[in-house]
């Protein structure tokens, strides 16, 4: 648990310059709107990205890196139309857990284990835009600060307390630290998937069948880990209809799933 360690004169100055900027000034979530300023996004993403790659294996296939960091560029150039301010790093981890989370300021990890568990190309989209979804919406800075409280954010963007730091990365790799996503934020980051992925050409069913097959998986308990990069929150089956129903509104178009490509790209994690 991440520890209180600001106090007096100092925390209040820390506060106030987090506060800078920013178009919100209570605790409240409101959507679209920021708890902190962008600067201490960019440092706090900067500093959880670095502990995350001390912490886990950063896979070192090269093709494969290039390949999901191909497909999620794709997705970026619509997205900095939504933020253009945000840069936007993807790295693969060679974990078998399958996951995939974002930090502030758009710092994307996808576990190998996503990888194997995905079929094509259509649905690795769909996962990116989703968590592409969530560093536009700003909602992992925005839970982080709700979730510890403005001071300590500040000084972990700050880079003090260095175990903090060090704790909250290692609850990012198993999505602990932001498993817990309002209903609007995973809505929201659910409409981008859909919007990013419709813009890039790919089939938008990617999203929903990815949905579809971690109902199947979860029969009724998360036991494995697949689900947590989506935390369930709404219900699954909830947001199979939504996404289905956005499709819809959306004329239902048939774009690219790209299997095969996805398929060879991927073949050497699978022998």
């Amino acid at each position: 648990m991440i520890r209180h360690s600001l106090r007096g004169g100092r925390a209040g100055l820390l506060l106030l310059l987090l506060l800078t900027g920013s178009s919100c000034t209570s605790m409240r979530h409101y959507l679209g709107a920021s708890l902190v300023s962008f600067e201490t996004e960019v440092s706090l993403g900067q500093k959880l990205a670095a502990q995350v790659e001390r912490q886990q294996r950063v896979l070192r296939n090269r093709d494969v890196q290039a390949y999901v960091r191909l497909v999620a560029r794709q997705l970026v150039t619509h997205a900095a139309r939504d933020r253009p301010e945000v840069r936007y790093r993807v790295t693969v981890l060679d974990n078998p857990g399958r996951n995939a989370f974002a930090l502030p300021a758009g710092y994307l990890y996808v576990y190998t284990g996503l990888l194997l568990a995905a079929d094509n190309e259509a649905e690795l989209a769909g996962i990116l835009a989703h968590e592409i979804g969530h560093v536009v919406g700003r909602h992992s800075a925005n839970q982080l600060a709700t979730q510890l409280g403005l001071n300590i954010l500040a000084s972990l963007a700050l880079g003090e307390n260095p175990e903090d730091l060090s704790e909250l990365a290692a609850e990012l790799g198993t999505a602990g630290a932001l498993a817990h996503f309002s209903r609007d934020d995973e809505r929201e980051a659910d409409a981008f998937g859909v919007k990013y992925t419709m813009a890039a050409g790919y089939d938008p069913r990617g999203l929903l069948t990815f949905f579809e097959k971690l109902k199947k998986l979860e029969g009724g308990r998360r036991q494995d880990g697949l689900e947590s990069m989506f935390s369930s929150h709404p219900a699954t089956q909830e947001r199979i209809d939504r996404i289905d129903r956005m499709i819809q509104k959306a004329g239902s178009p048939r774009g690219a799933t790209r299997r095969d490509r996805f398929l060879e790209a991927t073949a050497s994690l699978r022998r």
